[in-house]
């Protein structure tokens, strides 16, 4: 078994109070850093979700001198679109900033129509922006999220907690038969330019048939097919989600080696999965997607 990669954020920021010092020199107090993300959030592109979002991120160089950048939806697609939150971010990198340490997040328009304390969960980035700022953003980085008055770090959004290995010799037999088929899926795995490859298996009530994919490179790396969607498009496609009686049990996953399901594959298991159903993580252990995903939409 190979060890999980090492993280790709690796920390020069020695405290919170650090980040504060260096935003407070600059004039880059928590509150300007929201007004600066609500003012961005007016040039949003977003025709499908009519949902205006601004995102201003730091960025600091060598010496620690901060820069911020920011960001709004775009929507020129469902399936491109684009966060507010990874879209300041990439426009960090672009300009050569490697390390982030505050993210601020405005969503004006769900504040105006949100009065429910419950509903503000709502407001917290999706799982392919967490898994942006587990990578980018310094794991003692800020993130401000508009009707939340505590501050989150990545690790919080994105919090990869320890698995138990044994709980896979718990599995009964209906649940080895879907992990032998993400096994079997994996190794079919089309990579040639990405060479990450992973299989996936669904596993459904009151279905015999069960649903399994595997990644499939494109010479353009963005358009590569994802295993998990093309399980849930075949899942979609016979009905069953429209069925209550079909309820999604598990999600099983199969890598090369020891590996997190990623921040986006995540959001859409979310989205139409209960928060206790079972994620199985091969040569890793089980867990939920609650877990996996705390603070998501629909928790």
């Amino acid at each position: 078994m190979h060890l999980i990669k090492p993280a790709m954020n690796n920390s020069i920021i020695h405290s919170y109070k650090e980040i504060e010092e260096i935003l407070n020199t600059s004039n880059l107090s928590f509150e300007n850093l929201k007004y600066l993300a609500k003012e961005v959030s007016a040039n949003t592109w977003s025709p499908y979700s009519h949902f205006p979002v601004g995102a201003v991120v730091v960025g600091i160089d060598q010496s620690k001198k901060p820069k911020v950048f920011s960001g709004t939806n775009v929507e020129p697609t469902i399936s491109q679109s684009v966060c507010a939150e990874r879209n300041a971010i990439f426009n960090g990198i672009s300009a050569g900033y490697k390390k982030f340490i505050a993210l601020a997040v405005s969503v004006p328009k769900a504040l105006e129509k949100w009065t429910d304390k419950s509903e503000l969960n709502l407001l917290t980035p999706c799982g392919a922006c967490r898994e942006v700022l587990s990578q980018k953003l310094d794991p003692k980085g800020i993130i401000l999220l508009d009707g939340h008055e505590r501050t989150f770090t990545p690790k919080e959004l994105l919090p990869h907690p320890l698995l138990d290995q044994n709980k896979l010799k718990t599995l009964t037999i209906e649940e080895m038969d879907a992990l032998d088929l993400a096994r079997a899926a994996l190794h079919n795995a089309h990579v040639p330019y990405s060479k990450e490859k992973y299989g996936v298996s669904m596993l459904v009530e009151n279905i015999n048939e069960k649903y399994s994919a595997a990644t499939l490179d494109s010479a353009s790396f963005a358009c590569s097919a994802e295993p998990i969607k093309s399980v849930f498009g075949a899942y979609t496609a016979s009905g069953s989600i429209k069925n209550s009686r079909n309820k999604i049990k598990a999600i099983v996953f199969a890598f090369p080696f020891v590996k997190y399901p990623s921040g986006d594959t995540l959001q859409l298991i979310s989205d139409y999965c209960e928060p206790k159903t079972k994620i199985i993580i091969d040569n890793m252990g089980v867990t939920t997607i609650e877990e996996l995903l705390p603070w998501a939409f629909k928790l």
